[in-house]
């Protein structure tokens, strides 16, 4: 079994970088930082990728620069790891804290994996800040991983291969930010699993996104420039992705 661990870090980010580096020394996990795409500054129709009128007619609302910039990092990472020998894919986004239980954990949970083929996984999310409309799988040290209502937080990801090369495929034009994507698509595939307690939650560093949002000093909807629709449309798309969820738990015997 091989696995590759990226960390995803923007140029300049020195002190992120740090913090998440002496947590991974620490535990002896090897990584390789991956250098995060930098959307800030750029106007939105320069990301050949990006629909604005999809975007906005979905979420009501237009991306920031700065979620298209980290859509993008996720899905660099993920084309690196398909042109690897890998199996597995973890990604760590830089302003994470490790449980003090993660090695061993991730490392019992990565062998009950390869050693279960058979299971149908794409994604898993080990940064969960809630757990619900699930069903257990296995438990792992106090730890357990199950089919999940795909928990929105990007911050700790493992990838299989073959849900890779499914977002590689679905996910390349860019309509919603990156953690919305993952449950949409992995509510309709059933194929999301979680882990709780998470093994990766935030650190107390400001987010990136919305540093724009402060050095202007207006709030997030209005840098976002929502329309009428806007709550509307979120209400409909939880309400949607959770009824899915819950069809899902009763075929997963």
């Amino acid at each position: 079994m091989k696995v590759q661990t990226y960390l995803i870090n923007l140029d300049g980010s020195h002190e992120r970088l740090e913090n998440a580096k002496k947590q991974l020394d620490s535990i002896d996990w090897s990584f390789e930082r991956f250098p995060a795409f930098d959307g800030r500054g750029k106007s939105l129709s320069s990301f050949e990728n990006y629909d604005d009128q999809q975007a906005r007619q979905t979420l009501g609302r237009s991306l920031l620069n700065s979620e298209i910039g980290c859509y993008l990092s996720h899905y660099h990472c993920v084309s690196a790891f398909l042109e690897s020998d890998a199996d597995y894919l973890i990604v760590l986004e830089d302003d994470m804290q490790l449980s003090d239980n993660f090695k061993s954990v991730t490392t019992q949970l990565l062998d009950f994996l390869y050693a279960n083929k058979n299971l149908e996984w794409h994604l898993i999310n080990i940064a969960a800040n809630k757990k619900k409309i699930t069903k257990d799988i296995t438990q792992i040290n106090n730890h357990t991983l199950w089919h999940a209502y795909f928990p929105i937080l990007g911050l700790g990801l493992i990838w299989s291969r073959k849900g890779a090369e499914e977002f590689i495929e679905k996910g390349k034009m860019i309509t919603m930010p990156v953690d919305v994507f993952f449950q949409n698509w992995l509510s309709q595939s059933a194929k999301g699993l979680g882990v709780w307690p998470a093994l990766v939650t935030p650190s107390d560093m400001d987010s990136d996104i919305w540093s724009e949002a402060k050095a202007k000093n207006i709030q997030r909807k209005e840098l976002e420039n929502r329309d009428w629709s806007y709550s509307l449309k979120k209400k409909q798309r939880i309400l949607h992705n959770k009824i899915l969820a819950i069809k899902n738990l009763y075929s997963h015997k």
